[in-house]
């Protein structure tokens, strides 16, 4: 068991080794350590702590709960016009194109009771933890990503969206990392919400 999980980290560099490669002329040395970090863990988790800390951060919120349980995200949240807000969100499915879209969607429920802004700064948090080089440690100045409905209990969120991917993204050697770090799942556990990310193909 030793020797095969000695081999998979062995893969894992290699991976990591020629994904570097690939982004050499933006600010290597500021992101090579965030990109093997991610490559090398391949799952992040964002515990109930960061993700409420992400809901209570959005535009017209005055105050927020998230709980990662049975499958889901429940979400409670006071309005700073007074309205109360109180919804689920269950990973749906992750589609990432080469050079394309970076979309993740959610079921609802209830379908008509979700607050946009919401669900967008928690596509931002998503964000910040697959791309940890789109802003520096600590910052909360991801911004939101915008919320499309795909299906009435149904939402699609392009994380290109998210204010932070858009900045950091201003060049064609700089986009090419959001092709390395490719998000492959994400799953709902209790206490927190999993990523799991895609290693690059190890072909030139």
């Amino acid at each position: 068991m030793t020797d095969r999980i000695d081999i998979v980290r062995s893969w894992v560099r290699v991976a990591a080794d020629r994904a570097v490669q690939r982004i050499t002329g933006t600010k290597v040395a500021s992101v090579t350590k965030q990109l093997l970090e991610r490559l090398t863990q391949q799952r992040w988790r964002l515990s109930d702590e960061l993700l409420t800390s992400a809901a209570a951060h959005a535009d017209g919120v005055d105050s927020a709960m998230v709980a990662c349980r049975s499958g889901r995200m429940f979400i409670d949240a006071s309005m700073t016009n007074g309205r109360e807000v109180q919804f689920s969100l269950t990973p749906r499915s992750v589609r990432f194109a080469p050079r394309g879209a970076k979309e993740i969607s959610f079921d609802v429920e209830p379908p008509d009771a979700h607050d946009t802004s919401i669900v967008g700064a928690l596509a931002g948090c998503i964000a910040k933890a697959t791309w940890p080089m789109i802003a520096p440690a600590g910052s909360s100045d991801i911004g939101s990503a915008i919320v499309e409905r795909e299906t009435p209990s149904r939402l699609r969120v392009d994380l290109r969206s998210v204010p932070a991917v858009r900045r950091f993204v201003s060049t064609q050697t700089a986009a090419m990392i959001f092709d390395v770090l490719e998000l492959e799942s994400l799953q709902v556990e209790p206490g927190a919400l999993a990523l799991k990310l895609k290693l690059p193909q190890l072909t030139p």
